[in-house]
């Protein structure tokens, strides 16, 4: 059973990969059929946020100590507040789970030591993970409101996972303009 999962697991993330990272279209069809097992649907969202959570720490960890408020231009994030917007789980922790995430940290002090940024970051997403383990797929399932929209909780856990690929792309030029290799990316 084992392998059946995570060969659906992986179908279904390949599913979202190519629907451009929605659940719209054509992995719209293998998410209904993961729904059919909310245990492989709570499986799939806590490989997610553990992916992210690898990938953030890598991001967090490759730039250098000198650029981590570093941004391209002035009206936009810098390196250490664009991570720090992708992992921080307060908005997931309302929506979500129903509940107040613990403090994700003192963002002038994480913006300025990568250690405490990689420590809150990883935190953070254990946290997620934690919550999302401990759900029953009857509440996964159950809805909530997200920006005044009512849809069910695992869904909210998606457009979270949707919204830190997003905003960590926009991280690689900044990775690029101080001479940081990307990291590898954690898409399975």
């Amino acid at each position: 059973m084992r392998g059946n999962a995570t060969r659906s697991i992986r179908m279904l993330t390949l599913g979202v990969f190519v629907s451009g990272g929605s659940l719209a279209g054509p992995g719209e069809a293998l998410a209904q059929s993961a729904m059919a097992d909310g245990d492989l649907l709570k499986a799939y969202l806590v490989d997610g946020f553990e992916r992210a959570k690898a990938w953030d720490v890598s991001l967090a960890e490759a730039i250098p100590d000198s650029a981590m408020g570093w941004a391209p231009t002035p009206d936009v994030r810098g390196f250490a507040a664009q991570v720090i917007h992708a992992a921080d789980n307060g908005f997931i922790g309302q929506a979500m789970f129903g509940m107040d995430a613990p403090p994700f940290g003192d963002t002038a002090t994480l913006e300025r030591d990568k250690t405490m940024l990689v420590a809150a970051v990883g935190a953070g997403y254990d946290w997620i993970i934690a919550q999302v383990r401990a759900m029953s797929p009857e509440a996964l399932a159950g809805e909530a409101d997200l920006f005044g929209r009512t849809m069910p909780r695992w869904r909210i856990g998606i457009f979270a996972l949707e919204h830190a690929m997003w905003t960590r792309g926009q991280l690689v030029p900044y990775l690029h303009a101080h001479g940081v290799a990307v990291p590898a990316q954690r898409l399975f």
